[in-house]
C-alpha cells in the first residue's frame, strides 16, 4: 500500500508530462476546409468527423474552420485554390475537372461502372496515388489526395412509373458530366442538365421527368414531393469529392502531421463507409414512408445491353486526346480490380 501512494504522484506526472509532449509534438495550425455541399447534406458528417479527430489526436494543436456550400470558392476556382495553398482543403468532384484531369476524374465520371462503394474508394486511392498519368495530373494542378468517400446507388425518381426501356424513350432525366449524358441518350431518354436546388421546380413545370440521384439526397431534397416513382434499377455506385490539399504544402509538413492525417483520413473513410451504408438503408425506408412506390424495372439486361461500355468510351476519349496506350492501360486495371 505504502508503495503504491508512493508511485501514484510518479505516474500522475508521467501522464501529464507524457500527455504535454503529445501536444507539443504537433505545430499550432488553424486551416481552412471548403466543401461544395451544405452542412446538412449526411455526408458532411465525414468531414466533421475528420476535423473533429484531428484537433482531438493533435491535443487541440491542430484546428480546422469548415467552410461549407462553395462559399471559399466555386467548382471552376477550387483545383487552383487549393493548388495555390489559398484553401488549405478543398473536396473536389473530379469529374467537374474533367478536361482538365480527365484520368483522375476515371472513378467519379462513368456510370454503370462501378458496384461496390468501399471497394471503389481503395481503388480511388491506388489509382491517384500510383498511376503515373493520373500523378502526372495532380502534380499539374500541384494536389495530393487525403481523403476518399463514394456515393451509393443512382437511381431515378420520376413523376410517372417507369418500369422498362420503352417507358423511357423521350423522358427528360436530370443528367451532368461527360458520361451520363452518354448513358441516357443510349437508351433514348433526354438528358437534362439540372442543378439538384432545380429539380422539383423542374419536375414541377415539366421541363423534367425524372432525376437522377440516389435515395439519401432524394430525401434531403425532398424529391419525394414531387417525385412519386422511384427504380429498384441501380446504375451503380461513384467515387464522390475528394478531399485535397496542396502537394507543397503536404510536403512541407513534418512527417508526424502527414502521418496524423493519413490515420484519421482512413478512419474517417471507414467511418464514411458505415453512414453511407446506414443512411442510404434509412433513406429508402423514409421514401416509402412518405408514399413513394418503388418499380420494378423489367429489363435491366435490354438496357446494360443499349449502353456502350463507359471504360471503352472514355478510353476512346483518351485516344482522341493522344493518350489511348494509358487509358487501355488504367481501364485494364479498373476492370481487375473494381
Amino acid at each position: 500500500m505504502k508503495s503504491s501512494r508512493l508511485m501514484a504522484p510518479v505516474v500522475a506526472f508521467c501522464a501529464i508530462g507524457a500527455s504535454a509532449a503529445f501536444a507539443q509534438d504537433y505545430p499550432e495550425m488553424t486551416l481552412r476546409y471548403s466543401s461544395n455541399i451544405p452542412e446538412v447534406v449526411n455526408t458532411s458528417k465525414i468531414d466533421t468527423y475528420f476535423s473533429s479527430e484531428i484537433e482531438k489526436r493533435s491535443g487541440g494543436k491542430i484546428k480546422i474552420q469548415h467552410f461549407w456550400a462553395n462559399t471559399l470558392g466555386g467548382e471552376s476556382e477550387i483545383v487552383d485554390l487549393v493548388g495555390s495553398g489559398a484553401v488549405d482543403l478543398g473536396l473536389i468532384v473530379t469529374g467537374n475537372q474533367f478536361s482538365r484531369m480527365p484520368f483522375t476524374a476515371v472513378t467519379n465520371a462513368l456510370p454503370l461502372t462501378y458496384t461496390d462503394g468501399p471497394k471503389l474508394n481503395k481503388l480511388t486511392h491506388d489509382i491517384l496515388t500510383t498511376n503515373a498519368t493520373i500523378k502526372a495530373e495532380l502534380n499539374a494542378a500541384n494536389l495530393h489526395p487525403v481523403l476518399y468517400r463514394y456515393l451509393p446507388d443512382y437511381r431515378f425518381y420520376c413523376t410517372k412509373p417507369i418500369k422498362s426501356l420503352a417507358e423511357m424513350q423521350s423522358k427528360k432525366i436530370r443528367s451532368y458530366g461527360s458520361f451520363v449524358p452518354i448513358m441516357f441518350e443510349a437508351v433514348g431518354a433526354i438528358p437534362v442538365n439540372v442543378q439538384p436546388v432545380d429539380m422539383i421546380q423542374s419536375m414541377q413545370s415539366g421541363a423534367m421527368d425524372c432525376t437522377y440521384m440516389f435515395n439519401s439526397s432524394a430525401t434531403a431534397f425532398k424529391v419525394d414531393q414531387v417525385a412519386k416513382f422511384g427504380t429498384d434499377l441501380s446504375f451503380g455506385v461513384i467515387s464522390a469529392h475528394t478531399l485535397f490539399i496542396s502537394k507543397t504544402k503536404w510536403e512541407g509538413w513534418p512527417e508526424n502531421v502527414r502521418k496524423l492525417f493519413e490515420d484519421v483520413a482512413a478512419d474517417a473513410e471507414k467511418f464514411g463507409n458505415e453512414l453511407i451504408a446506414a443512411d442510404e438503408a434509412k433513406a429508402a425506408e423514409k421514401l416509402a414512408t412518405a408514399g413513394m412506390e418503388i418499380v420494378h424495372f423489367e429489363d435491366p439486361d435490354a438496357l446494360r445491353a443499349k449502353v456502350p461500355d463507359m471504360l471503352d468510351t472514355w478510353t476512346k476519349k483518351m485516344d482522341e486526346m493522344g493518350k489511348g496506350a494509358e487509358a487501355k492501360e488504367l481501364a485494364d486495371y479498373i476492370r481487375a480490380n473494381r
